[in-house]
């Protein structure tokens, strides 16, 4: 009998010790994940920093100034900064936003660009007819490689500038493409060090969602085969599982 009292009470501890690791555990994972949480805030607010500048403000500015003849393109431009602004300030703490949304500030950066991106400036946009719009993805995600392509690929490029974005949904999957003509990633990425702000808040959103999942949100980076010597420019290709799961535990 007194074996046996033993050994309940030695089951009993044991099972309080594993409940203790247990939930010591489970408090380090969500003090973990709260600090991966606050990094990639502080990552965005310093990548909003960098690619909304003051220069970039100035530039739009003035341009929009330019137009003292025209009341409603002025009006509307201001608006359109003002908008990407509260947007971009409001997505710093969203890990996760709708694809309307992210199109949303996407169009309105690139109208902002195109008054000061030479001419001749192609866009193109190109979305699955029907697709769902209200469909989940990572905060950023289009919006970071677009700039990276207008200011790394494009902006540096004599001639005709294209830029293309094309959403589709197949093969169980979310695909976005972000395809330009600029001088290439290769080229880019000799002109700068290491990978952007940008880019590390992304990589980082995206180590957290997929510990999450089976399947992986997959973001590629390659250069756009060409048929002469030339660079022919750069493709972002992302696919998003479409049974992702976005919630965090």
């Amino acid at each position: 009998m007194t074996i046996l009292y033993g050994i309940i009470i030695a089951l009993s501890s044991a099972l309080v010790l594993i409940s203790v690791l247990f939930l010591n555990s489970r408090n380090k994972n969500a003090a973990t994940l709260m600090e991966q949480r606050k990094t990639i805030s502080r990552l965005k607010f310093e990548g909003i920093r960098v690619r909304i500048t003051t220069h970039f403000f100035f530039n739009a500015l003035s341009t929009i100034s330019g137009l003292t003849t025209q009341t409603g393109i002025i009006e509307k431009n201001i608006k359109t900064l003002l908008i990407l602004l509260r947007k971009s300030v409001d997505n710093i703490e969203q890990l996760i936003i709708p694809l309307y949304e992210e199109l949303e500030l996407v169009k309105g950066y690139i109208e902002l660009q195109s008054l000061i991106v030479p001419d001749p400036f192609i866009i193109s946009y190109e979305v699955q007819p029907g697709l769902n719009l209200n469909s989940s993805i990572p905060a950023m995600i289009i919006q970071i490689p677009v700039e990276n392509a207008i200011k790394h690929g494009l902006l540096p490029l004599t001639g005709q500038k294209i830029l293309r974005i094309k959403i589709t949904n197949s093969s169980g999957r979310l695909n976005i493409t972000i395809e330009d003509n600029g001088i290439g990633y290769l080229t880019s990425s000799k002109r700068t060090l290491g990978a952007g702000t940008g880019l590390k808040v992304l990589y980082q959103t995206l180590d957290i969602l997929n510990e999450q999942n089976k399947q992986k949100i997959e973001f590629l980076i390659r250069e756009k085969e060409s048929a002469s010597t030339e660079p022919g420019g750069t493709i972002v290709e992302i696919k998003i599982p479409n049974n992702y799961s976005f919630t965090l535990s």
